[in-house]
């Protein structure tokens, strides 16, 4: 009997973490290769227009995109609020 509730004690733990991890998965495999130039070439273009040096751009646009596409499908992306903007611009913000 105690073999029977340890058994099942695990998989009710098995259960509980998997579906824990699934909700923090990346979306990042939600993007092709375009959707991702496409961003990153928008991205490029706004520091551009406003006096960031080309290689800041890079590493701050790369940055960007991988945090976007881990929480954000494409089609989310595109309509996410200054907000989270916002917020994802603070986790990759750089010192120029």
């Amino acid at each position: 009997m105690k073999i029977f509730k340890l058994l099942f004690a695990s998989v009710i733990m098995f259960a509980f973490f998997t579906a824990c991890n699934c909700q923090d998965k990346s979306k990042a495999d939600t993007w092709n290769d375009e959707q991702k130039t496409e961003w990153t070439n928008k991205c490029k273009g706004f520091m551009k227009t406003n006096d960031v040096e080309e290689q800041n751009a890079v590493d701050f646009c790369d940055c960007m995109l991988e945090k976007t596409s881990e929480k954000y499908t494409p089609e989310e992306a595109a309509k996410i609020t200054e907000d989270e903007e916002r917020k994802l611009w603070e986790s990759c913000d750089y010192t120029w």
